[in-house]
């Protein structure tokens, strides 16, 4: 086996089971809300304007520890179950942020070193480009439902509801399981046979590193969970705000979770997704940085 193929296999499988326990938390709870949150009661409790609903979505998060190999499937049962669009897409968007375990460990990382405004910046920019992001997109004119197995499968009213939620669980955990391994590998493929050089030389111009610094973020595909130190390590060398934007961009948009957006709500709305969130993360950052604010 040559250099290049062991190291593809090494970045793969990295990738790969960093993301496996919140493909699972995020497959539980998907199947949880379809089992056992009642689309009426979701209907009367969440505002119909698609404006609050993205707000409320944004915020979730913080009840749902899981990155983006979560966040996308348990937004797509909130959709599927009678949720507004809007509060589903802020939810995939924010919650890989917007939960304890990423906020911890942003503190953990950037407290000591730049203060708590560096961590509140990532919280609110996180949360306005996903409210935003998530309004810019029309509600889709089919519903989103769950996947073809879990809508097949059949249950009898003796079963257990825990032998039915772990059925439902799996699956949802293989019909996202295949899209991960496809962003996996792509993501894997990238970082062993394309030279990340010119990223790190353009990231040096104070102009470009914001952009650069946001294709690192989708090039690496790094759990959200542990960014912050990668984020931390890059602030060494590149302005803030760039380190901003790859804070901010990364747990949205990544090679690992383009193709589980498209699996779950279809090709325009990622792309619109994608374009949307790069361009106003792109521009909030640049603001921040022209004004000194970080």
């Amino acid at each position: 086996m040559n250099a290049q193929l062991e190291q593809f296999v090494v970045i793969f499988l990295g990738i790969f089971y960093e993301a496996i326990p919140f493909l699972t938390i995020g497959a539980l709870v998907s199947a949880g809300i379809h089992l056992f949150v009642d689309p009426a009661w979701l209907m009367t409790k969440l505002p119909r304007n698609p404006t609050l609903a993205a707000c409320i979505g944004s915020v979730v998060g913080v009840f749902f520890p899981v990155c983006e190999c979560g966040s996308i499937p348990a937004a797509r049962s909130f959709i599927g179950r009678g949720a507004p669009a809007q509060f589903g897409y802020a939810f995939a968007l924010a919650a890989p942020v917007i939960n304890p375990i990423v906020l911890i460990s942003t503190s953990v990382a950037f407290v000591g070193v730049t203060g708590w405004g560096f961590v509140w910046w990532r919280i609110g920019l996180t949360m306005l480009v996903a409210i935003l992001t998530a309004r810019s997109i029309p509600s889709p004119t089919t519903s989103i439902t769950a996947p073809p197995q879990a809508q097949a499968h059949v249950h009898t009213d003796d079963e257990l509801p825990i032998v039915v939620w772990l059925r439902h669980a799996a699956s949802d955990w293989l019909d996202m399981l295949r899209f991960l391994v496809f962003g996996a590998a792509a993501a894997a493929i990238v970082q062993v046979f394309v030279s990340n050089d010119w990223l790190i030389t353009v990231a040096a111009n104070p102009w470009y590193a914001v952009p650069a610094l946001m294709a690192l973020a989708a090039i690496m595909a790094i759990c959200s969970t542990v960014d912050a130190f990668i984020g931390l390590a890059l602030l060494r060398t590149v302005a803030p705000n760039a380190v901003l934007a790859f804070l901010v961009f990364g747990p949205m948009i990544d090679l690992k979770s383009i193709p589980m957006f498209i699996g779950a709500f279809g090709v325009r709305v990622t792309l619109r997704m994608i374009a949307m969130t790069a361009v106003l993360t792109a521009a909030a950052c640049l603001c921040i940085g022209g004004l000194g604010w970080v």
